[in-house]
């Protein structure tokens, strides 16, 4: 069997949204957890927004000339997030997701990324195994959750605006350890739109609902207000959070607000790693 790997291109979009779709559900429904990807159209919707952007490196892995998987990889800052990687579920063990991950390795090294990291499903032993063969390194364990809405608007919380990326550089930065400016500043024109809390007068946190999303905050109460009003305004499609387990109190305090879990993933990366200092939400990335 010959693999190619060709850059990721809009008409391989349907093909893979079905792939990504068929290879998370198989896995999931293996383990009884609930897919990440409800459909092949909400696979084909992830894929086309992530094929063809400045930000993301695409890969698609062809068999006989027809798509057997994909890669993505955030390089919009300093740290690049991998993923979604999938394979079609007949091709799985044939090495493809080896060669779609090395290649998004070796992408990251030649553009000057050091930092590569990944969240990966805790049930999935195969991907596991993998990930440490190629180098990464387990750091924490997340919870990926249902949050709950508050009932009432919280004037404190209002959309991100281009005047506010400075100060959510500064918050990232010294929260999380790297900035994630341009990622916030990219999702601002995309369906997962970036809130911020701010207490007078200053930014004192920010948060992007979704799987897709993130988040750098000053104080717990900073965190839960902005979850709470963020999953209020965004649609019910969207309402997951990723709270590292590592942070005890925040987790306890969003379970008594309601939320619900729905499975345990592992943050893991490769070259160096700074843990974040201070109350943060990852992404499916990182």
């Amino acid at each position: 069997m010959a693999v190619e790997l060709v850059a990721a291109k809009p008409e391989h979009v349907q093909e893979l949204g079905r792939i990504a779709y068929e290879a998370f559900k198989d896995i999931s429904d293996r383990h009884h957890f609930p897919s990440d990807f409800a459909s092949a159209a909400f696979g084909r919707m992830i894929i086309g927004m992530l094929v063809g952007q400045e930000s993301y490196y695409g890969v698609t892995a062809l068999v006989a000339g027809q798509p057997a998987g994909s890669n993505f990889l955030l390089v919009s800052d300093e740290v690049a997030g991998l993923g979604p990687i999938t394979v079609e579920v007949h091709r799985q063990g044939e090495a493809i997701g080896r060669a779609l991950m090395q290649n998004a390795i070796d992408h990251a090294n030649e553009s000057g990324l050091e930092k590569v990291r990944l969240l990966q499903d805790s049930f999935n032993m195969t991907s596991l195994a993998l990930y440490a063969s190629l180098g990464f390194d387990t750091k924490t364990s997340v919870a990926l959750m249902i949050p709950a809405p508050n009932a009432e608007p919280d004037q404190t919380v209002r959309p991100v605006e281009e005047d506010d990326l400075p100060a959510i550089e500064e918050i990232s930065r010294r929260i999380y350890k790297v900035s994630r400016r341009n990622e916030v500043a990219n999702s601002m024109r995309g369906p997962f739109r970036p809130f911020l809390r701010e207490r007078a007068g200053r930014v004192t946190g920010y948060f992007t609902l979704g799987i897709a999303g993130h988040g750098s905050f000053e104080t717990e109460d900073d965190a839960l207000a902005l979850i709470a009003d963020v999953t209020r305004q965004m649609p019910a499609d969207f309402h997951r959070i990723l709270v590292p387990l590592i942070e005890g109190s925040l987790y306890r305090r969003l379970l008594a607000a309601g939320c619900r879990n729905i499975k345990v993933m592992n943050l893991m990366a490769l070259g160096p790693y700074e843990p974040p200092d201070g109350v943060w939400l990852p992404s499916i990335l990182y």
